[in-house]
C-alpha cells in the first residue's frame, strides 16, 4: 500500500555519454548500420532508436529537476540494472519507506530495456538469472500491487514487447508502465498494467511495416495515443 512516506526514485543510464559510444543494442554494429532514414524513420528492425545521442547529460539533469521539485527524493546514475537495482532496494531498505514509484530512464526496445551493457527483458526475470535475487530484493521492497515500475525507453512495450510487459509485472507484483514508441520530448504509447493482467493496447501499435512485415518502431509525436512529454513527473490516470 502507497502511502505519503513512500519513496519516489529515479534511475538513468549514465553510459550514454556521446553519439556512437555506449551503444545499447543487440551485438556490434558493422560498417553502415544504424543509420537514419527521412523523418526520422530508425534503421533497427527491433523497435529501437538505432543510435546513442549522448542522453546520459540530459538525464542527470532531469534527474535533479526531478527531485528539487519533490517528483523524486532520490535518483542514481546507473552503469547495470543490477546496480540500479540494488540500489532502489538498498535505499528502501535504509529508509525504512517503501517504493511507491521507480522511473527509469535509458534505451531500449521490443521487448527489453538496457541499462550499459545490460538488459532487463524475459531472461532476465526468470529464476536462476543473473538478476533473479536482485529482482526478489527489489519486490519486497516495492509498496504492493500499485507501485508503479515505469521504463522511460523507446519501444519496450511494443509489438513484441506486450509479452515482456507482462511477465515484468508477475514478477515484481506491482503495476508496470512503458512505451509502444520511440520517446524523445513527446513519449508516445504510454501503457500500464498489473500483475495477472494481460496487455490491452493493440500489438501493432508504434509499428513501421515495410512490405507488411514489422520493420521498426515509430517516432512519438504529440498527436500519437497516449502521449506525454518528458516533463511528466508521473503516470497519468487511465494510462
Amino acid at each position: 500500500m502507497q502511502t505519503e512516506t513512500s519513496l519516489r526514485l529515479v534511475l538513468f543510464d549514465a553510459t550514454d555519454v556521446g553519439r556512437g559510444s555506449g551503444l545499447w543494442v543487440s551485438g556490434p554494429r558493422r560498417r553502415g548500420e544504424g543509420a537514419r532514414g527521412a523523418a526520422g524513420e530508425p534503421a533497427d528492425p527491433n523497435g529501437t532508436a538505432g543510435a546513442s545521442f549522448g542522453l546520459s547529460p540530459v538525464w542527470r539533469a532531469g534527474a535533479a529537476l526531478h527531485r528539487a521539485t519533490g517528483a523524486a527524493d532520490a535518483s542514481l546514475a546507473a552503469t547495470s540494472w543490477a546496480d540500479g537495482l540494488a540500489w532502489a532496494a538498498h535505499t528502501a531498505r535504509e529508509s525504512g519507506r517503501k517504493i511507491a514509484s521507480l522511473q527509469a530512464w535509458g534505451h531500449g526496445g521490443w521487448g527489453f530495456m538496457g541499462l550499459g551493457e545490460t538488459r532487463l527483458d524475459e531472461d532476465a526475470l526468470r529464476p536462476g538469472s543473473p538478476l533473479d535475487a536482485t529482482l526478489t530484493a527489489l519486490r519486497g521492497e516495492l509498496a504492493g500491487p500499485e507501485a508503479v515500475v515505469w521504463l522511460r525507453c523507446c519501444s519496450a512495450f511494443g509489438h513484441t514487447g506486450r509479452d515482456f510487459a507482462r511477465a515484468l509485472a508477475d514478477r515484481l507484483g506491482c503495476r508496470v508502465a512503458g512505451h509502444t514508441h520511440i520517446i524523445g520530448f513527446y513519449q508516445s504509447g504510454t501503457h500500464s498494467l498489473r500483475p495477472g493482467e494481460a496487455p490491452g493496447w493493440d500489438p501493432h501499435e508504434g509499428v513501421r511495416f515495410s512490405g507488411g512485415s514489422p520493420a521498426g518502431a515509430t517516432w512519438s509525436s504529440r498527436t500519437a495515443p497516449n502521449t506525454v512529454t518528458c516533463l511528466a513527473r508521473d503516470l497519468p490516470r487511465g494510462f
